[in-house]
C-alpha cells in the first residue's frame, strides 16, 4: 500500500513540475510585414479552427467590430501570423495583425496558441526562428 501511495503522490507532483517548466508564451497584436519569414509546418488537422470560425462569425454578425473578409452573409477570413520558436521547438511568441477588436484578437491569439501547442503548426528547424503561418476559412452563409 505504501508503494501505491508514493506513486499516487508523485504523479501530480511530476505533472505540476512539467507544467511549471513550460516556457511562457506571449501573444501580441501588432502591425508588421512577416511575408519574408519561412513558412511554418502544418499537419493538416487544424482542430480548433471550427471554434475560431464560430467565435469570429459571432463578433462580425453582432457588429462588435469590422473584421476583414466579412460581407453580410459571406465571411472569407484570411490572416497571416508570425510565431517564434526556440531551439528546442517550444513556442515563445505569437504575433497577429492588429484588428482594433480586442475580442477578436483574444480569440485568434488564444486559438492559435492552442493550435500550435496542440501540434497543428510546428517549426521546421531546430533553431530559434520566426515563422509565418496562415489562418483562413470561408463561411458562405454567415448566421446569427
Amino acid at each position: 500500500m505504501e508503494g501505491k501511495m508514493t506513486y499516487l503522490l508523485a504523479a501530480p507532483l511530476f505533472m505540476a513540475l512539467a507544467a511549471a517548466s513550460a516556457p511562457p508564451v506571449s501573444v501580441i497584436a501588432a502591425t508588421g510585414d512577416w511575408s519574408n519569414l519561412p513558412p511554418i509546418g502544418e499537419n493538416g488537422t487544424l482542430h480548433q479552427s471550427k471554434n475560431l470560425m464560430l467565435a469570429l462569425n459571432d463578433v462580425a454578425m453582432k457588429h462588435e467590430c469590422s473584421l476583414p473578409g466579412f460581407h453580410g452573409t459571406r465571411f472569407n477570413f484570411d490572416m497571416s501570423f508570425a510565431a517564434l520558436f526556440d531551439a528546442e521547438g517550444n513556442l515563445r511568441q505569437i504575433v497577429i495583425p492588429k484588428l482594433n477588436c480586442p475580442r477578436a484578437e483574444a480569440v485568434i491569439g488564444g486559438t492559435l496558441k492552442e493550435m500550435i501547442q496542440g501540434g497543428d503548426y510546428r517549426p521546421t528547424e531546430k533553431t530559434t526562428t520566426w515563422y509565418r503561418g496562415e489562418l483562413s476559412f470561408d463561411i458562405d452563409e454567415a448566421s446569427q
